[in-house]
């Protein structure tokens, strides 16, 4: 894939990267009229040959103008993967690879955003399990501790209130 797509030459076009039918058909040796008339024949959605498959024309050796087409990488893609031979048998082996690398990549993001997703769960359930107990000591704390504690503190005072009264006297 590597030599095909640096022997390719592709250009930027219109803001967008293009190939020429005649660097495919130089790359994938076939004869341009081949690859012309194969582009012709696709048999794709009117709107996809549209957007992927642009016909233009350039100025031979003879200086003569010529059609030709610029094709974008899903038109490339949708004509190399009709070739035969060995190049494009390279081409289909490094697509279905790259293909292959880039949902590794995909699974690996998806797994790293699940293992992030159940360390924020966890974390979340421990910080509710946290305010949860919060709020259960703070309920028993107003309903029965400090109702306790205020009484034992009030009843404590009143016994040592006689004990003050008769220590200032002293």
């Amino acid at each position: 894939m590597t030599t095909i797509t640096k022997d390719l030459g592709i250009i930027i076009e219109n803001k967008r990267p293009v190939v020429s039918s005649r660097d495919v058909a130089r790359v994938f040796e076939k004869e341009h009229f081949n690859v012309i008339r194969d582009i012709k024949n696709l048999e794709c959605d009117e709107e996809f040959n549209a957007i992927n498959f642009e016909a233009v024309d350039y100025t031979d050796a003879k200086g003569e103008k010529r059609p030709m087409y610029e094709m974008t990488k899903n038109g490339f893609s949708f004509i190399a993967m009709g070739f035969t031979g060995k190049q494009a048998a390279q081409f289909k082996e490094s697509y279905i690879n790259a293909f292959d690398e880039m949902s590794s990549f995909i699974n690996s993001q998806n797994l790293t955003l699940i293992a992030q997703f159940n360390k924020a769960f966890l974390e979340f359930e421990r910080a509710s399990d946290i305010a949860s107990q919060a709020g259960r000591n703070l309920s028993l704390y107003g309903r029965k501790i400090k109702p306790l504690a205020a009484e034992k503190v009030a009843e404590l005072e009143r016994q040592i209130q006689p004990l003050l009264f008769v220590e200032d006297m002293a």
